[in-house]
C-alpha cells in the first residue's frame, strides 16, 4: 500500500495541471471550450475504471461489491451522455436528444445516490461504532443538511418551480439536485466511518470518497455563486469536478490494492 499517498495527492495534482491549463487557455475562450469537455471525459474514465477494480476483488454478493458496482454505473451512464453530447446528431440538438440525454444523467445521480448510500451504512453492517455517540453524529449530520441545501437547494426550488410550469426539461436538473442534497447528506456517516478507522489501512477508501463527497460539495457551491464562470473566464466549478472524480478514481484503486494487499498477507 505504499502508493496510497500518491492516491490521495493525485487529485490535487491533477486540479492544479487543470487550473494551469485552463488559466493558459484563458485568452482563447475556443480553445477552452474544447478543453473542458475533453478532461470531463478524462475524469469520468478514471472514476469508472476506479470503481471497475474495486469491483472486482469482492464476490458475488458482497456489500461493498454492490456498492461499488452501482458507483461504476453512475460513472460510466455519465461517460456515455458526455461522449454522446460530443457526437454531430447529438450536438446538433435533434428532436429525441434532449430526452436521452436527460434519462442518462436520471440514472447516472440515481445509480450514484444509491451507491453512496450503501457505502454510507456499511458501518451499520459492520457493527462499527462512530465516535462522538449520538448527539455528536446528529449534530454533524445537521450541518452537512444544511450546507448541502445552500449550495444545492436553490437549484432544487428553481427546477422545481420551472417543473410545475411545464418545462419537462427541468427534470434532469431537479433530480440532480436532489440526489445532490441527499448524497451530500451522506458525508456524515462516510467521514466519521473515516475517523472510526482512522490508523488503519481500512480507513482510506472511506477518507477518499469522503474527499470525492466534499468536492462535489464545492462543485455546487461554485455552481451557486458562478453559475457560469469565474471572474477573469476561468472554470472554478469544472476544477472541483475533476477533483471529485479524481477522488473517486482514488479511493476505488486503493480499495482494489487494499483488498489485494490483505489476501496476500493472509496467504
Amino acid at each position: 500500500m505504499r502508493f496510497r499517498w500518491l492516491l490521495a495527492v493525485f487529485p490535487l495534482l491533477y486540479a492544479a495541471l487543470f487550473s494551469a491549463m485552463a488559466g493558459w487557455l484563458g485568452n482563447d475562450p475556443h480553445a477552452l471550450e474544447l478543453f473542458i469537455p475533453g478532461q470531463r471525459i478524462v475524469v469520468r474514465i478514471l472514476s469508472a475504471a476506479g470503481c471497475c477494480l474495486a469491483v472486482s476483488v469482492f464476490a458475488r454478493g458482497d456489500h461493498l461489491r454492490r456498492a461499488w458496482l452501482l458507483l461504476g454505473w453512475a460513472a460510466a451512464v455519465i461517460l456515455l451522455r458526455d461522449v454522446l453530447r460530443l457526437l454531430p446528431p447529438f450536438h446538433a440538438g435533434s428532436a429525441g436528444a434532449p430526452v436521452i440525454l436527460s434519462g442518462l444523467g436520471i440514472l447516472s445521480n440515481v445509480a450514484l445516490l444509491a451507491g453512496i448510500w450503501e457505502l454510507a451504512r456499511s458501518w451499520k453492517m459492520a457493527a462499527i461504532e462512530l465516535p462522538g455517540g449520538r448527539s455528536g453524529v446528529l449534530g454533524i449530520a445537521l450541518v452537512t443538511a444544511l450546507l448541502a441545501l445552500v449550495v444545492a437547494g436553490p437549484e432544487a426550488l428553481h427546477s422545481a418551480r420551472a417543473l410545475a410550469g411545464g418545462d419537462w426539461g427541468a427534470l434532469i436538473f431537479f433530480v440532480s439536485a436532489v440526489a445532490d442534497i441527499l448524497s451530500l447528506c451522506l458525508i456524515t456517516p462516510l467521514l466519521l466511518t473515516a475517523v472510526s478507522l482512522r490508523g488503519g489501512l481500512f480507513s482510506w477508501p472511506w477518507g477518499l470518497v469522503t474527499a470525492s463527497q466534499v468536492a462535489w460539495l464545492l462543485y455546487d457551491a461554485a455552481g451557486t455563486l458562478a453559475p457560469r464562470l469565474a471572474p477573469g473566464g476561468f472554470p472554478l466549478a469544472e476544477v472541483f469536478r475533476g477533483m471529485a472524480e479524481s477522488y473517486l478514481f482514488a479511493a476505488g484503486t486503493v480499495q482494489f490494492l487494499l483488498i489485494r494487499h490483505v489476501r496476500r498477507a493472509a496467504g
